[in-house]
Order: C-alpha cells, then structure tokens, then sequence
C-alpha cells in the first residue's frame, strides 16, 4: 500500500531522528519516553506551552498543565519541533518568518506523533471512519488529527502512483504523444503546490520548452519565485508526459536563479520530449549546496 509514498525533507527528519534514538513502537510516543531520549525537560505549570533552548543540544519545554493528555502531547511535539529545528526569538522576528516556523511545527507535530515507518506496519481498516478511529487509538491522538494524517497519506500515496505511472509511460515509449498543451509555442513555468507539503512552496516545478529554445539554447534561467502558471490537481493529466529532470541537470547563478541544463535533456531524451518536471527536494539539495533555501 506505501510503496508510492514518498517523505518530506521534514518528514524524513522525524523519521532518522526517531531511528537514531531507538524510538521505533507506538508505545514509546508519549512525552516522559521522547524527553529522556532526547535529552529534554520537562516542566508542567499554569503557563502557556513554551520551547527554551537552554544551550546547544539541551532544552526545556513548559506545558500548560490544565489541558488533556493528548492536547499536551500535541503541544510538546509542536515545541519539540522549535527546539530542534529553529532558533532565536519568535517574539522579535518579523511575522512571516515566525508564521513559516509555525508552519514547519504543525507539520512536524503530525509526522512525530504518527510516523509513516509505524503506520506502514499496521493493517489499516478499509473503511476511512474505522481508519480515522485506529489510528487515533494506536497513537493516542485526537480525531481530528488522525484524519488529518490519514487524509494526507492518501493524497501523497495518490500523487506518487501519478508520478510512477508518468515516469513509466514516457520510459516506456520512444516518442512521446503531444497533448493539448503542445499547442503552445512559447516557453512556460509551472507550479504545482501539494496541499498537504510542509511549506508554501512549490512540490514540482513543471517546465515547458517550447521547440526552438530546446534545439537553440544550452540553458534555460527561471526563477524560483516566479513568475509561473499554477497547475491545480485536476490539471494534472496534462502533464503526464513530462520527463524527469536529474539533480545534476540543474544549476545555479549567481543571481540567485535555477539554471535548466537543456542541452542535457535535449541529448539524454533524443529531442523527443519538451515537458519537464523537477521535484522540490532537488531544488533544496540544489539550494542547499550554493548555501541557499528555498
């Protein structure tokens, strides 16, 4: 059932953190379990759940004592997500950082309480209600929360079986059939936002080289903040004829954009294809190694 899904850079992150810890069962996600292993206090009081990182590699976490168990280990990962992840002082940062770490520890706080390594052992119910219901009792979490996981583990299984089924149609045929986007004759970008990604960022990028910049142009700039179309789900099938970009077809400028090696892909796929898509995470490794972020 999961060998379509695919991790985020963040996802993959809780996944190693848990492994090189030895956190591998549902029974040892609570917070007394995830402090002592990771070397974090703990304090409960009648003040609002705050992170403080006391030094490197040591924190402390107080949590609002006058609310559930299950709302406290929610508040625990979100902390735990600040500790870990991201430094310095919310309260003198500017809003839209603060709103991106924010963000990045809702999503942690659903990959930390229910991890895809545990999940992927249990024999899930057909029925989604029954599964919303098992996987909130497994991993003692709220209902709304589990659904919110599960619903996000559907829509990333689909969208890896789209991608598989992609890569396969166009390895699989020499020439590839032109469809109804063939009609443009001009170069495009476009993005396509995975709703249930960590940020607000795109998940593809989708390029569209139209026939004289391919057979012309040794590279192709965009920039990674637009301007671009925005492919919405439904558009999707549109596009199932791209071929896939490799991490060593891109670079980047020092203008801080994306370079797109086409005289690689013009070679690698015979002048047969003209569509192109290139994955968010080969953009952050990309990004990363210039010393950038996306």
């Amino acid at each position: 059932m999961f060998r379509f899904y695919e991790t985020t850079l963040l996802e993959q992150f809780v996944e190693d953190l848990y492994k090189k810890h030895g956190i591998l069962t549902p029974q040892q996600l609570n917070i007394e379990e995830l402090a002592r292993r990771l070397n974090v206090w703990v304090y409960y009081s009648e003040l609002g759940s705050e992170a403080v990182e006391i030094k490197s590699g040591l924190g402390s976490i107080n949590i609002y004592k006058n609310q559930s168990r299950a709302r406290q280990w929610i508040d625990f990962l979100h902390e735990l997500c600040h500790i870990l992840r991201h430094s310095g002082d919310q309260r003198i940062m500017p809003e839209q950082f603060t709103r991106a770490q924010e963000a990045e520890a809702d999503n942690f706080v659903l990959y930390a309480a229910m991890p895809i390594s545990m999940i992927s052992q249990l024999r899930l119910p057909v029925r989604k209600n029954d599964a919303i219901h098992f996987l909130a009792s497994i991993f003692k979490v709220p209902l709304y929360l589990a659904k919110k996981r599960l619903e996000q583990i559907q829509h990333r299984l689909c969208q890896g079986k789209l991608l598989t089924e992609t890569v396969k149609q166009v390895e699989d045929s020499d020439h590839v059939s032109n469809g109804d986007h063939d009609d443009m004759r001009e170069t495009k970008v476009y993005a396509y936002y995975d709703p249930a990604d960590d940020l607000i960022a795109p998940s593809q990028f989708i390029i569209h080289v139209d026939h004289e910049t391919l057979h012309t142009q040794e590279e192709l700039i965009f920039s990674i903040d637009g301007p671009f179309e925005v492919v919405e789900d439904g558009q999707l099938e549109n596009f199932t004829d791209s071929k896939p970009v490799k991490f060593f077809d891109l670079d980047y400028t020092s203008e801080g954009k994306v370079s797109l090696k086409l005289s690689h892909l013009a070679s690698r796929y015979y002048n047969s294809v003209n569509k192109f898509v290139i994955q968010k995470k080969d953009i952050e490794e990309l990004l990363r190694f210039y010393g950038d972020e996306f």
